[in-house]
């Protein structure tokens, strides 16, 4: 059995490779303002892998228990409105893919409030650990727009779409949570990022594997969500059924 202190050190060693998120967040962000976007990109990248794996390893570590007085869930959070929400969405309003003037200006302001529904969502994952709800991932809604540039209104429609979604009773799956298909969906996601990568280093010019790629892993992600989402609906309608057959037995 490890010893106590080598479990400790395991815990801290977790909360570290969170904390280098924040790193990848600052230098994403140097590489936006010195109009570095695929350098940007990397970083960002590199903070969705730590990203995936961090929240495993904290579990295999026990960090609250081993290392009680620093919160890795605030932690992780901070992190991810930086590099999920923050930068991506300045990312959209300085590449002009929201609209040039006021209409960009309040789409950024629409991102960054309505994903504060998300990060504050207590009730934000279900106890089968899917998302209720959009998860605020507008990194990846950047990066379709960057790599297949909508029209402003089209841009503006899906910006305020997602947004709503926030709030709706549609299930998002966690790739690395979600026990279902979990072989599948890590294998999905280790396919989207690859393709995602292809995809930025080839930009503007494209890589249609690469393309075809993306969307097909996406879509599974999409698509399971989806059937959880009508599976949900499908049960709550027949607990709502037999609790009216229910109450009309009890009054015959």
């Amino acid at each position: 059995m490890p010893s106590h202190r080598s479990r400790v050190l395991a815990a801290w060693s977790v909360h570290a490779l969170t904390l280098t998120g924040v790193i990848w967040a600052t230098l994403a962000f140097l590489a936006l303002f010195s109009d570095h976007p695929k350098l940007m990109w990397a970083f960002l990248g590199i903070a969705l892998i730590v990203d995936g794996v961090d929240g495993t390893l904290a579990r295999r570590a026990e960090v609250q228990k081993y290392a009680p007085h620093f919160d890795g869930v605030i932690l992780d959070s901070v992190v991810d409105y930086l590099t999920w929400t923050l930068i991506p969405a300045i990312f959209m309003y300085r590449e002009g893919l929201l609209g040039e003037g006021a209409l960009g200006i309040v789409l950024l302001l629409v991102i960054n409030i309505t994903s504060m529904f998300c990060y504050a969502n207590t009730k934000m994952k279900t106890d089968d650990f899917y998302f209720m709800g959009f998860p605020a991932a507008w990194n990846i809604v950047a990066l379709a727009f960057w790599l297949f540039t909508p029209s402003t209104p089209v841009a503006a429609v899906l910006v305020v779409a997602f947004s709503v979604l926030t709030w709706a009773p549609i299930t998002f799956v966690h790739p690395f949570r979600v026990a279902r298909f979990m072989v599948v969906n890590v294998l999905a996601t280790a396919v989207w990022v690859a393709a995602s990568a292809m995809l930025v280093a080839s930009h503007p010019s494209g890589h249609p594997v690469a393309v075809w790629a993306w969307v097909v892993s996406g879509s599974w992600l999409i698509l399971l969500g989806l059937v959880r989402t009508m599976a949900q609906k499908r049960s709550q309608r027949a607990t709502a059924n037999d609790g009216a057959a229910e109450t009309v037995d009890a009054v015959r």
